[in-house]
């Protein structure tokens, strides 16, 4: 069979999506040399030579670019059409049929049997049966926060949700909960859903060798801290960690740093001027986006993971904190139990006081104590280390 894969390639600052596509594609490539497939990778235009000089690209892997999308269509150029129509040099196009969409001509010129898409891919192709993924149905259970909402974001997000999931032949979810919410608001039915952990991210399990503490200082890391790695979006809830961090260092004599690694979305003056509000200005550490190893280097070093998204029902850095021997302190959402067992410390991430209260218990115990505490985190790290999620959705 002729496999289609459609791979986005996305930014390293997009977090999460970004680790989860990289990881699977990796272990894809590994894995497709086994099988009796042919596979296409397709991309956009211009990242055909990147894709083509993969190493260790088995041949049984192609590239295979999408055309290049047509230029805006400028006052100028409209008069151009208009004037091909009338001189009769469109009817060529006319006789060949309605125009398809880049991601369906390219299905039709290498003849293409069925399709998988890893991440929130939005294509035109229906018309050939896809696997496609959700990680989250947020516009629907908390659709007024405004990255799922503003403008016309959350239309966009039932759009897509509505035509690709319903017309899926298979969906990839990554918890119970993440099943029922799709059978609930899109009546996909069960037998087509199939629940695929999310992997442990594969940079965890073999940190770069670096001299820790020479990295945290030149962060600005100077006493114990908290650790959050998150965007700077409203749901990350990084407002009531602040207030958070303000009550559990009051009376402190060894008062915690906060370290906030992420891009800012629209969130980060607000919650900078919030910090001095609070008073806690000087034990917050804005970060920004970090390099690899500064990530690895900031969980190994923490006290803690703080990690109060209200976004469910599955993330990452939990999994990441896992596995590189950090405590986690995570918000109750739906399907946090589920994918963290009890490998983690949980809390109402909007009740600063039972996050004052989670994080004394651990303070009051050295870092080594309250890591084995929490002796589920070594079996949750262990997920996918050898790929068996990219195993997985090839199985399927």
């Amino acid at each position: 069979m002729k496999i289609g894969f459609f791979f986005n390639d996305p930014s390293p600052h997009s977090g999460g999506v970004f680790t989860y596509q990289q990881d699977i594609f990796r272990s894809f490539l590994e894995l497709a040399a086994k099988s009796h497939h042919e596979f296409h990778v397709i991309c956009e235009h211009h990242k055909q030579e990147d894709f083509s000089a993969l190493p260790g690209r088995p041949d049984n892997v192609h590239i295979s670019p999408m055309d290049a999308p047509e230029p805006p269509l400028t006052p100028r150029r409209r008069v151009k059409l208009f004037v091909r129509r009338l001189l009769g040099k469109g009817e060529r196009a006319i006789e060949k049929g309605p125009k398809i969409s880049r991601a369906a001509a390219v299905l039709v010129r290498n003849e293409i049997e069925f399709t998988w898409s890893i991440g929130h891919y939005e294509h035109e192709a229906f018309d050939v049966p896809y696997i496609t993924t959700v990680f989250d149905l947020q516009h629907r259970l908390q659709p007024w926060f405004p990255e799922v909402s503003l403008s016309s974001l959350w239309d966009i997000r039932e759009e897509f949700f509505s035509r690709y999931v319903r017309r899926a032949a298979y969906v990839i979810t990554g918890t119970e909960e993440g099943r029922r919410e799709i059978e609930n608001f899109y009546r996909v039915p069960a037998k087509r859903i199939r629940v695929l952990p999310l992997p442990t991210p594969s940079f965890c399990f073999n940190p770069p060798a670096a001299d820790t503490a020479s990295r945290l200082r030149a962060l600005g890391i100077t006493s114990r801290y908290l650790y959050y790695p998150a965007q700077f979006w409203a749901h990350k809830n990084h407002a009531n960690l602040l207030h958070a961090l303000r009550l559990i260092n009051d009376g402190e004599t060894e008062p915690f740093q906060l370290a906030l690694v992420g891009s800012d979305h629209g969130n980060l003056d607000h919650l900078r001027s919030l910090a001095r509000t609070l008073g806690v200005e000087q034990q917050v550490l804005f970060l920004g986006f970090v390099a690899r190893e500064d990530l690895t280097a900031l969980y190994q070093g923490a006290f803690a993971l703080t990690y109060p998204s209200l976004f469910g029902p599955d993330n990452l850095p939990p999994l990441e904190a896992f596995a590189l021997g950090c405590p986690v302190i995570a918000s109750d959402y739906d399907g946090a139990r589920e994918q963290l067992e009890n490998a983690a410390l949980y809390v109402d991430a909007l009740a600063p006081e039972l996050n004052r209260r989670c994080g004394s218990t651990i303070a009051g115990k050295p870092r080594t104590a309250a890591t084995d505490d929490r002796k589920g985190s070594y079996s949750c790290a262990q997920m996918d280390r050898d790929g068996l999620c990219a195993r997985d959705f090839l199985h399927t």
